[in-house]
Protein backbone atom coordinates (compact mmCIF):
# COMPACT_ATOMS: atom_id res chain seq x y z
CA UNK A 1 0.00 0.00 0.00
CA UNK A 2 1.38 3.44 -0.96
CA UNK A 3 2.06 6.08 1.67
CA UNK A 4 -0.73 8.28 0.32
CA UNK A 5 -3.31 5.54 0.92
CA UNK A 6 -1.89 4.88 4.40
CA UNK A 7 -2.13 8.58 5.22
CA UNK A 8 -5.74 8.60 4.06
CA UNK A 9 -6.55 5.55 6.16
CA UNK A 10 -5.01 6.90 9.37
CA UNK A 11 -6.63 10.31 8.97
CA UNK A 12 -9.98 8.72 8.19
CA UNK A 13 -9.64 6.40 11.18
CA UNK A 14 -8.75 9.36 13.41
CA UNK A 15 -11.85 11.20 12.28
CA UNK A 16 -14.18 8.19 12.42
CA UNK A 17 -13.16 7.02 15.89
CA UNK A 18 -12.94 10.56 17.22
CA UNK A 19 -16.34 11.31 15.72
CA UNK A 20 -17.76 8.13 17.24
CA UNK A 21 -16.81 9.27 20.75
CA UNK A 22 -17.93 12.85 19.99
CA UNK A 23 -21.30 11.70 18.63
CA UNK A 24 -21.78 9.45 21.65
CA UNK A 25 -21.05 12.42 23.90
CA UNK A 26 -23.33 14.64 21.81
CA UNK A 27 -26.20 12.16 22.16
CA UNK A 28 -25.53 11.73 25.88
CA UNK A 29 -25.62 15.47 26.52
CA UNK A 30 -28.72 15.97 24.39
CA UNK A 31 -30.61 13.29 26.31
CA UNK A 32 -29.22 14.21 29.73
CA UNK A 33 -29.47 18.01 29.63
CA UNK A 34 -32.68 18.29 27.60
CA UNK A 35 -33.26 20.87 24.88
CA UNK A 36 -32.88 24.20 26.73
CA UNK A 37 -29.71 23.40 28.73
CA UNK A 38 -28.28 21.54 25.75
CA UNK A 39 -28.88 24.61 23.58
CA UNK A 40 -26.86 26.77 25.99
CA UNK A 41 -23.92 24.37 25.93
CA UNK A 42 -23.90 24.03 22.14
CA UNK A 43 -24.19 27.79 21.73
CA UNK A 44 -21.15 28.34 23.96
CA UNK A 45 -19.07 25.79 22.07
CA UNK A 46 -20.14 27.19 18.69
CA UNK A 47 -19.04 30.66 19.78
CA UNK A 48 -15.65 29.39 20.99
CA UNK A 49 -15.05 27.23 17.92
CA UNK A 50 -15.36 30.38 15.85
CA UNK A 51 -12.71 32.11 17.99
CA UNK A 52 -10.31 29.18 17.63
CA UNK A 53 -9.45 30.33 14.11
CA UNK A 54 -7.90 33.45 15.62
CA UNK A 55 -5.56 31.29 17.70
CA UNK A 56 -4.22 29.34 14.75
CA UNK A 57 -3.74 32.17 12.20
CA UNK A 58 -2.94 29.59 9.53
CA UNK A 59 0.27 28.60 11.34
CA UNK A 60 -0.66 24.92 11.55
CA UNK A 61 -0.85 24.59 7.77
CA UNK A 62 2.35 26.61 7.45
CA UNK A 63 4.01 24.28 9.95
CA UNK A 64 2.94 21.21 7.97
CA UNK A 65 4.55 22.59 4.83
CA UNK A 66 7.80 23.66 6.50
CA UNK A 67 8.28 20.46 8.50
CA UNK A 68 7.67 18.41 5.35
CA UNK A 69 10.59 20.27 3.78
CA UNK A 70 12.92 20.18 6.79
CA UNK A 71 12.10 17.53 9.38
CA UNK A 72 15.28 18.25 11.32
CA UNK A 73 13.87 21.56 12.57
CA UNK A 74 10.65 20.15 13.99
CA UNK A 75 11.42 21.05 17.61
CA UNK A 76 12.23 24.62 16.57
CA UNK A 77 9.02 25.02 14.61
CA UNK A 78 6.93 23.55 17.43
CA UNK A 79 8.52 25.80 20.06
CA UNK A 80 8.12 28.96 18.00
CA UNK A 81 4.62 28.35 16.71
CA UNK A 82 3.15 27.04 19.99
CA UNK A 83 4.69 29.91 22.00
CA UNK A 84 3.10 32.48 19.72
CA UNK A 85 -0.26 30.69 19.68
CA UNK A 86 -0.25 30.64 23.51
CA UNK A 87 0.31 34.39 23.50
CA UNK A 88 -2.64 34.86 21.14
CA UNK A 89 -4.87 32.48 23.13
CA UNK A 90 -4.13 34.33 26.38
CA UNK A 91 -4.99 37.68 24.81
CA UNK A 92 -8.28 36.38 23.39
CA UNK A 93 -9.18 34.72 26.69
CA UNK A 94 -8.69 37.94 28.66
CA UNK A 95 -10.89 39.93 26.28
CA UNK A 96 -13.50 37.16 26.12
CA UNK A 97 -13.62 36.78 29.92
CA UNK A 98 -14.11 40.53 30.37
CA UNK A 99 -16.92 40.57 27.79
CA UNK A 100 -18.52 37.54 29.42
CA UNK A 101 -18.70 39.21 32.83
CA UNK A 102 -20.05 42.40 31.30
CA UNK A 103 -22.70 41.04 28.96
CA UNK A 104 -23.73 37.48 29.94
CA UNK A 105 -27.24 37.53 31.46
CA UNK A 106 -26.58 35.10 34.32
CA UNK A 107 -23.76 33.77 36.48
CA UNK A 108 -24.49 30.23 35.30
CA UNK A 109 -24.17 31.10 31.64
CA UNK A 110 -20.86 32.85 32.41
CA UNK A 111 -19.50 29.58 33.80
CA UNK A 112 -20.65 27.72 30.70
CA UNK A 113 -18.99 30.26 28.39
CA UNK A 114 -15.73 30.44 30.37
CA UNK A 115 -15.53 26.66 30.58
CA UNK A 116 -15.80 26.43 26.82
CA UNK A 117 -13.19 29.18 26.37
CA UNK A 118 -10.48 26.93 27.89
CA UNK A 119 -10.43 25.27 24.46
CA UNK A 120 -8.49 28.32 23.28
CA UNK A 121 -5.46 27.04 25.21
CA UNK A 122 -6.02 23.47 24.02
CA UNK A 123 -5.86 24.74 20.44
CA UNK A 124 -2.67 26.69 21.14
CA UNK A 125 -0.92 23.66 22.67
CA UNK A 126 -2.01 21.13 20.06
CA UNK A 127 0.72 19.83 17.72
CA UNK A 128 -1.00 17.26 15.49
CA UNK A 129 0.11 19.45 12.58
CA UNK A 130 3.75 18.61 13.36
CA UNK A 131 3.07 14.90 12.99
CA UNK A 132 1.21 15.59 9.75
CA UNK A 133 4.28 17.38 8.41
CA UNK A 134 6.29 14.25 9.20
CA UNK A 135 3.54 12.15 7.57
CA UNK A 136 3.10 10.28 10.86
CA UNK A 137 -0.67 10.24 10.60
CA UNK A 138 -0.97 7.41 13.14
CA UNK A 139 -0.08 9.95 15.85
CA UNK A 140 -3.00 12.11 14.72
CA UNK A 141 -5.16 9.03 15.21
CA UNK A 142 -3.78 8.56 18.73
CA UNK A 143 -4.46 12.22 19.57
CA UNK A 144 -8.04 12.43 18.35
CA UNK A 145 -9.13 9.00 19.59
CA UNK A 146 -7.64 9.43 23.06
CA UNK A 147 -8.79 13.02 23.55
CA UNK A 148 -12.40 12.43 22.50
CA UNK A 149 -12.56 9.31 24.68
CA UNK A 150 -11.28 11.27 27.69
CA UNK A 151 -13.81 14.03 27.00
CA UNK A 152 -16.65 11.56 26.91
CA UNK A 153 -15.55 9.83 30.13
CA UNK A 154 -15.07 13.12 31.98
CA UNK A 155 -18.46 14.51 30.99
CA UNK A 156 -20.20 11.18 31.61
CA UNK A 157 -18.72 11.05 35.12
CA UNK A 158 -19.74 14.59 36.05
CA UNK A 159 -22.94 15.40 34.13
CA UNK A 160 -25.97 13.36 35.21
CA UNK A 161 -28.86 15.73 34.56
CA UNK A 162 -29.93 19.29 33.67
CA UNK A 163 -28.79 20.48 37.09
CA UNK A 164 -25.20 19.59 36.14
CA UNK A 165 -25.16 21.83 33.07
CA UNK A 166 -22.48 24.08 34.63
CA UNK A 167 -20.04 21.15 34.72
CA UNK A 168 -20.38 20.25 31.04
CA UNK A 169 -18.08 22.74 29.30
CA UNK A 170 -15.30 22.82 31.96
CA UNK A 171 -15.16 19.00 31.99
CA UNK A 172 -15.06 18.82 28.20
CA UNK A 173 -12.25 21.36 27.96
CA UNK A 174 -10.05 20.08 30.79
CA UNK A 175 -10.10 16.53 29.41
CA UNK A 176 -8.51 17.81 26.19
CA UNK A 177 -5.25 19.02 27.78
CA UNK A 178 -3.51 15.69 28.43
CA UNK A 179 -2.46 14.67 24.91
CA UNK A 180 -1.18 18.14 23.84
CA UNK A 181 1.03 18.31 26.94
CA UNK A 182 2.47 14.83 26.28
CA UNK A 183 3.14 15.70 22.64
CA UNK A 184 4.93 18.92 23.61
CA UNK A 185 7.22 16.95 25.91
CA UNK A 186 7.99 14.57 23.04
CA UNK A 187 8.87 17.49 20.73
CA UNK A 188 11.12 19.05 23.43
CA UNK A 189 9.09 22.23 23.53
CA UNK A 190 10.87 25.34 24.84
CA UNK A 191 8.93 28.60 25.36
CA UNK A 192 10.21 31.48 23.23
CA UNK A 193 9.41 35.15 23.72
CA UNK A 194 12.56 37.08 22.73
CA UNK A 195 12.69 39.80 20.08
CA UNK A 196 14.47 37.66 17.48
CA UNK A 197 11.75 35.04 17.87
CA UNK A 198 9.02 37.62 17.24
CA UNK A 199 10.76 38.66 14.02
CA UNK A 200 10.76 35.02 12.93
CA UNK A 201 7.05 34.70 13.72
CA UNK A 202 6.39 37.78 11.62
CA UNK A 203 7.93 35.94 8.67
CA UNK A 204 5.77 32.89 9.39
CA UNK A 205 2.64 35.02 9.51
CA UNK A 206 3.43 36.63 6.18
CA UNK A 207 3.19 33.18 4.61
CA UNK A 208 0.25 31.89 6.65
CA UNK A 209 -2.00 34.96 6.51
CA UNK A 210 -3.84 34.03 3.33
CA UNK A 211 -4.48 30.49 4.54
CA UNK A 212 -5.71 31.92 7.85
CA UNK A 213 -8.11 34.25 6.07
CA UNK A 214 -9.48 31.30 4.11
CA UNK A 215 -10.20 29.47 7.37
CA UNK A 216 -11.78 32.56 8.93
CA UNK A 217 -14.21 33.16 6.07
CA UNK A 218 -14.92 29.43 5.78
CA UNK A 219 -15.88 29.46 9.45
CA UNK A 220 -18.27 32.34 8.80
CA UNK A 221 -20.51 30.23 6.63
CA UNK A 222 -19.72 26.92 8.36
CA UNK A 223 -20.40 27.91 11.97
CA UNK A 224 -21.45 31.52 12.44
CA UNK A 225 -25.01 30.61 11.47
CA UNK A 226 -25.54 28.98 14.88
CA UNK A 227 -24.42 32.18 16.58
CA UNK A 228 -26.71 34.27 14.35
CA UNK A 229 -29.65 31.96 14.99
CA UNK A 230 -29.11 32.48 18.71
CA UNK A 231 -29.69 36.20 18.18
CA UNK A 232 -33.07 35.66 16.50
CA UNK A 233 -34.49 32.50 18.09
CA UNK A 234 -34.55 30.74 21.47
CA UNK A 235 -32.19 28.06 22.87
CA UNK A 236 -34.55 25.22 21.91
CA UNK A 237 -34.40 25.99 18.18
CA UNK A 238 -30.64 26.58 18.45
CA UNK A 239 -30.39 23.07 19.89
CA UNK A 240 -32.33 21.57 16.97
CA UNK A 241 -30.27 23.43 14.39
CA UNK A 242 -27.02 22.53 16.14
CA UNK A 243 -27.78 18.82 15.78
CA UNK A 244 -28.11 19.21 12.01
CA UNK A 245 -25.07 21.49 11.85
CA UNK A 246 -22.85 19.14 13.84
CA UNK A 247 -23.60 16.17 11.58
CA UNK A 248 -22.80 18.29 8.52
CA UNK A 249 -19.69 19.57 10.29
CA UNK A 250 -18.62 16.02 11.13
CA UNK A 251 -18.59 15.00 7.49
CA UNK A 252 -16.84 18.25 6.56
CA UNK A 253 -14.19 17.66 9.20
CA UNK A 254 -13.55 14.17 7.86
CA UNK A 255 -12.89 15.56 4.40
CA UNK A 256 -10.67 18.34 5.75
CA UNK A 257 -8.61 15.72 7.59
CA UNK A 258 -8.20 13.79 4.37
CA UNK A 259 -7.24 17.00 2.59
CA UNK A 260 -4.51 17.60 5.18
CA UNK A 261 -3.17 14.11 4.51
CA UNK A 262 -2.92 14.98 0.83
CA UNK A 263 -1.65 18.56 1.08
CA UNK A 264 2.10 17.85 1.60
CA UNK A 265 2.18 15.46 -1.35
CA UNK A 266 0.31 17.85 -3.66
CA UNK A 267 2.57 20.74 -2.70
CA UNK A 268 5.68 18.72 -3.56
CA UNK A 269 4.44 17.34 -6.88
CA UNK A 270 2.72 20.25 -8.61
CA UNK A 271 5.94 21.70 -10.02
CA UNK A 272 7.96 18.49 -10.38
CA UNK A 273 5.44 15.82 -11.32
CA UNK A 274 2.13 17.12 -12.61
CA UNK A 275 0.98 13.58 -13.42
CA UNK A 276 1.35 12.50 -9.81
CA UNK A 277 -0.41 15.71 -8.74
CA UNK A 278 -3.36 14.89 -11.00
CA UNK A 279 -3.48 11.27 -9.86
CA UNK A 280 -3.54 12.27 -6.19
CA UNK A 281 -6.32 14.79 -6.82
CA UNK A 282 -8.26 12.15 -8.74
CA UNK A 283 -7.96 9.68 -5.87
CA UNK A 284 -9.26 12.30 -3.45
CA UNK A 285 -12.22 13.04 -5.75
CA UNK A 286 -13.14 9.36 -6.06
CA UNK A 287 -12.93 8.98 -2.29
CA UNK A 288 -15.18 12.02 -1.79
CA UNK A 289 -17.78 10.67 -4.21
CA UNK A 290 -17.65 7.24 -2.55
CA UNK A 291 -18.28 8.78 0.88
CA UNK A 292 -21.13 10.80 -0.59
CA UNK A 293 -22.86 7.77 -2.14
CA UNK A 294 -22.22 5.03 0.42
CA UNK A 295 -22.16 6.99 3.68
CA UNK A 296 -23.83 10.36 3.50
CA UNK A 297 -26.79 9.62 1.22
CA UNK A 298 -28.02 6.81 3.49
CA UNK A 299 -27.73 9.15 6.48
CA UNK A 300 -29.91 11.72 4.69
CA UNK A 301 -32.48 9.14 3.61
CA UNK A 302 -32.84 7.62 7.07
CA UNK A 303 -32.22 10.81 9.07
CA UNK A 304 -35.68 10.76 10.71
CA UNK A 305 -35.17 7.25 12.04
CA UNK A 306 -31.59 7.96 13.11
CA UNK A 307 -32.52 11.10 15.04
CA UNK A 308 -35.54 9.44 16.64
CA UNK A 309 -33.50 6.42 17.71
CA UNK A 310 -30.42 8.32 18.90
CA UNK A 311 -31.93 11.43 20.45
CA UNK A 312 -35.64 10.79 20.79
CA UNK A 313 -38.69 12.20 19.05
CA UNK A 314 -38.20 15.57 20.74
CA UNK A 315 -35.37 16.35 18.29
CA UNK A 316 -37.12 15.39 15.03
CA UNK A 317 -37.43 19.08 13.96
CA UNK A 318 -33.68 18.93 13.29
CA UNK A 319 -34.25 16.65 10.27
CA UNK A 320 -35.67 19.31 7.95
CA UNK A 321 -32.68 21.72 8.09
CA UNK A 322 -30.33 18.72 7.98
CA UNK A 323 -31.79 17.47 4.68
CA UNK A 324 -31.53 20.94 3.14
CA UNK A 325 -27.91 21.35 4.27
CA UNK A 326 -27.21 17.84 3.03
CA UNK A 327 -27.62 19.08 -0.53
CA UNK A 328 -25.02 21.75 0.19
CA UNK A 329 -22.65 19.18 1.68
CA UNK A 330 -22.76 17.17 -1.53
CA UNK A 331 -21.36 20.14 -3.43
CA UNK A 332 -18.72 20.63 -0.72
CA UNK A 333 -17.56 17.02 -0.98
CA UNK A 334 -17.12 17.52 -4.71
CA UNK A 335 -15.45 20.90 -4.20
CA UNK A 336 -12.77 20.06 -1.62
CA UNK A 337 -10.36 18.02 -3.80
CA UNK A 338 -10.13 20.91 -6.26
CA UNK A 339 -9.76 23.66 -3.65
CA UNK A 340 -7.04 21.63 -1.88
CA UNK A 341 -5.21 21.26 -5.17
CA UNK A 342 -5.40 24.99 -5.77
CA UNK A 343 -3.92 25.77 -2.34
CA UNK A 344 -1.14 23.22 -2.84
CA UNK A 345 -0.34 24.72 -6.23
CA UNK A 346 -0.01 28.24 -4.80
CA UNK A 347 -3.36 29.68 -5.86
CA UNK A 348 -4.66 30.22 -2.33
CA UNK A 349 -5.49 33.84 -3.16
CA UNK A 350 -8.06 32.61 -5.66
CA UNK A 351 -9.54 30.24 -3.06
CA UNK A 352 -9.69 33.14 -0.59
CA UNK A 353 -11.79 35.17 -3.05
CA UNK A 354 -14.23 32.28 -3.34
CA UNK A 355 -14.52 31.79 0.41
CA UNK A 356 -15.07 35.52 0.97
CA UNK A 357 -17.85 35.54 -1.60
CA UNK A 358 -19.56 32.47 -0.10
CA UNK A 359 -19.24 33.83 3.44
CA UNK A 360 -20.72 37.18 2.42
CA UNK A 361 -23.64 35.49 0.69
CA UNK A 362 -24.25 33.27 3.73
CA UNK A 363 -24.29 36.15 6.22
CA UNK A 364 -26.57 38.30 4.05
CA UNK A 365 -29.04 35.46 3.49
CA UNK A 366 -29.01 34.51 7.18
CA UNK A 367 -29.78 38.07 8.26
CA UNK A 368 -32.71 38.26 5.86
CA UNK A 369 -34.08 34.72 6.29
CA UNK A 370 -33.48 33.78 9.94
CA UNK A 371 -35.82 36.32 11.59
CA UNK A 372 -38.78 34.87 9.68
CA UNK A 373 -37.76 31.28 8.88
CA UNK A 374 -35.34 30.50 11.72
CA UNK A 375 -33.26 27.35 11.28
CA UNK A 376 -34.81 26.65 7.85
CA UNK A 377 -33.47 30.01 6.68
CA UNK A 378 -30.04 29.07 8.04
CA UNK A 379 -30.08 25.78 6.14
CA UNK A 380 -31.09 27.48 2.86
CA UNK A 381 -28.31 30.04 3.33
CA UNK A 382 -25.74 27.24 3.71
CA UNK A 383 -27.01 25.54 0.55
CA UNK A 384 -26.70 28.65 -1.61
CA UNK A 385 -23.24 29.46 -0.20
CA UNK A 386 -21.99 26.00 -1.20
CA UNK A 387 -23.52 26.22 -4.68
CA UNK A 388 -21.63 29.45 -5.24
CA UNK A 389 -18.45 27.79 -3.93
CA UNK A 390 -18.49 24.86 -6.33
CA UNK A 391 -19.20 27.03 -9.37
CA UNK A 392 -16.37 29.39 -8.43
CA UNK A 393 -13.79 26.69 -7.60
CA UNK A 394 -14.37 24.67 -10.76
CA UNK A 395 -13.91 27.80 -12.86
CA UNK A 396 -10.62 28.63 -11.11
CA UNK A 397 -9.34 25.06 -11.30
CA UNK A 398 -10.07 24.86 -15.00
CA UNK A 399 -8.28 28.17 -15.57
CA UNK A 400 -5.13 27.58 -13.52
CA UNK A 401 -4.62 23.81 -13.22
CA UNK A 402 -6.16 22.16 -16.25
CA UNK A 403 -4.88 24.91 -18.54
CA UNK A 404 -1.32 24.44 -17.21
CA UNK A 405 -1.50 20.69 -17.84
CA UNK A 406 -2.32 21.25 -21.50
CA UNK A 407 0.16 24.07 -22.07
Amino acid sequence: MERLEKNFMWMAAANVLGSLFSITLFVYLARTLRAEAFGMVTYAHSFIFYLLNFVDLGLSTYGIREIARNKGKISEYVSEIVSFKLLIASSIFIVFAAATFLYCPSAGFRIIMLGASLLLFVSALSTEWAYQGQEKMHMVFVSFATTTLLQFLMVWALVKGPDDVLKATPAYSLAAFLIPVLFLINFRYRPKLDFAYLKQIKRYLASSLIIWLISIFAQVYNGLDIVLLGLFRGPEEVGYFTIARRVIGGFTLLMVFLANALLPRLSATFSDNIRQFSNATGKFLKLSLSIMVFVFLPVIIFSDRIVSFALGGEYLPACVPFKIMGLGLMTLLFNLPFSTGLIAAGFEREVLKQVMASASLSVILNIFLMPKYGMIGGAVSFLFAEILAIIWILRIYRKHIIASQHS
